[in-house]
């Protein structure tokens, strides 16, 4: 099956006629590795933070002018507020971003390239079955592929 919700409305479909839900299994098959860096804008992120450090700056020079008594009028109180604001928030961001291009930040992932549903060997013959006269499910989302597990522990245990 190419995609994990095919495989997953595989197991509804053979769950809907009844075979039990803790044997069937869904499972990543040909997985390959996929390295990612990740890249963030750095110009983007300052600008982010910029403007974020200068709603900040400017909340804490309002507070600061209800507050506190100061020998500036409130105007000027809020318009370093914001500079203040401004200036630390664009910091902030530009050392995030260049903190997060580093050429060692390299994300890792395992992929599947396709998934199988898998079954206890002794109910594999309901499963092709079922799958094989899944007649009220013409438009094709359902994968007619089953695949018998070997039997486990737990499976001999509970025969």
């Amino acid at each position: 099956m190419s995609t994990y919700e095919d495989a997953q409305r595989t197991v509804d479909y053979l769950r809907s006629y009844g075979m039990d839900a803790a044997g069937l299994e869904v499972v990543g098959a040909g997985l390959r590795q996929a390295t990612r860096h990740k890249t963030v804008p750095v110009v983007r992120l300052t600008g982010m933070s910029a403007l974020q450090g200068a709603a900040v700056g400017v909340l804490a020079a309002v507070f600061i002018t209800l507050v506190a008594e100061t020998t500036l009028n409130g105007l000027a109180v809020v318009i370093w507020g914001f500079v203040y604001g401004v200036l630390v928030g664009a910091l902030w961001g530009m050392f995030r971003g260049l903190a997060r291009n580093r050429p060692d930040a390299v994300t890792t992932q395992i992929l599947a390239t396709r998934y199988e549903v898998r079954c206890p060997t002794d109910e594999l013959s309901v499963a092709q079955t079922l799958l094989a006269d899944a007649s009220d499910v013409d438009d094709g989302r359902v994968e007619r592929e089953v695949i018998a597990d070997a039997p486990t522990e737990e499976h001999k245990n509970a025969a």
